[in-house]
């Protein structure tokens, strides 16, 4: 191991901590993407198992628009009552079927009194400059039995809306708004009404089943993090290798250069001492990456003689054959 004490300097201390550091951030951003994986497959569960269920109906229903199961989400219930048209609202910037338009947003009071928020379904924008839409369907009158799909409520927005438009369906803001007691934990996309009204707001499109690259992120995340140790090992052997050449060449140059001298000192070379010195200050002078001209190229092992080699062989057979002969006449 004498040959890696470079890795105690202080150069390869800080690119071990830098690669650590790396590889700590890759870690991270691999647990990220693997959490917004495992969400898109919990909410890819909810889909399947709730989309399609019987809907939840009588108090049962009520009571998650107070306190909403994160289970039941996509959960369709059935509610009878009325609409509360007055209030009715629209969330802006919606966008559907490659169109912007709203949804629209009415309470409703259910026979028991409870009050919650049900989305309509979306709205194009109108062919008029101001952005608004041509006509905004008018919800059944009297006594409704609706069913919807439970959803939670949207995060507050830092953006305002125009008189009769909201920018979020922040439910928080909307029983502010309304000043009536509706329940804050979830609303409901309405699929169905009955009566039927002669022209309702499109429903929302079913949702597609779709985990997305996060999991494939994540393995890469995480085989950078490997990565980042396996290029320092790599090269610190290639350092160690380096430095194992350097001293080789070192070695050959002053034994090339020793049989110019005798043990006292005194030239005994054939040529001019000159050039001998010159070629020993160079030596010792060579910066590393001259003397990394004269490393060793490694040598690729071949399988099978080539044609070369088989002549050589063929020639060496002939002439101990032909040594033979001689020694036999003899």
């Amino acid at each position: 191991m004498s040959g890696y004490r470079f890795l105690l300097s202080g150069k390869w201390l800080l690119w071990f901590l830098l690669a650590c550091a790396a590889a700590a951030v890759a870690v991270y951003l691999g647990g990220w993407q693997m959490d917004r994986n495992d969400h898109l497959v919990g909410e890819n569960a909810k889909i399947t198992q709730n989309y399609r269920a019987d809907p939840l109906t009588g108090d049962e229903a009520a009571a998650q628009f107070t306190a909403l199961d994160e289970r039941l989400t996509w959960h369709p219930v059935t509610l009878t009552g009325e609409y509360l048209t007055e209030d009715q609202v629209l969330v802006r910037n919606r966008p559907q079927d490659g169109r912007v338009g709203y949804e629209v947003l009415v309470p409703f009071r259910t026979q028991d009194g409870d009050v919650v928020v049900l989305d309509r379904g979306w709205i194009p924008t109108g062919s008029a400059a101001n952005g608004m839409p041509d006509e905004v369907p008018a919800p059944p009158a009297g006594e409704v039995t609706v069913t919807a799909r439970l959803q939670p409520g949207e995060p507050a927005v830092d953006r305002g809306a125009p008189e009769g438009q909201i920018a979020t369906i922040d439910l928080e803001e909307l029983r502010e708004r309304w000043g009536l007691p509706i329940g804050t934990a979830a609303f409901a996309e309405v699929f169905a009404e009955d009566p039927a009204p002669a022209v309702a707001p499109v429903p929302p499109p079913e949702p597609e089943i779709d985990s997305g690259p996060h999991l494939s992120y994540s393995l890469q995340w995480y085989a950078f993090a490997a990565l980042f140790f396996v290029a320092y090992g790599y090269a610190a052997r290639q350092q160690a290798r380096n430095d194992e050449w350097d001293r080789q060449y070192a070695a050959e140059m002053e034994h090339h250069l020793s049989q110019f001298y005798d043990e006292d000192g005194t030239y005994i070379g054939e040529g001019d001492e000159e050039l001998v010195i010159r070629q020993m200050e160079m030596a010792d002078d060579m910066p590393p990456h001259l003397k990394s001209l004269m490393r060793p190229k490694p040598q690729r092992r071949r399988t099978r003689p080539t044609w070369e080699d088989e002549e050589d062989a063929l020639l060496d057979a002939l002439e101990r054959d032909a040594a033979g002969s001689g020694r036999a006449d003899r």
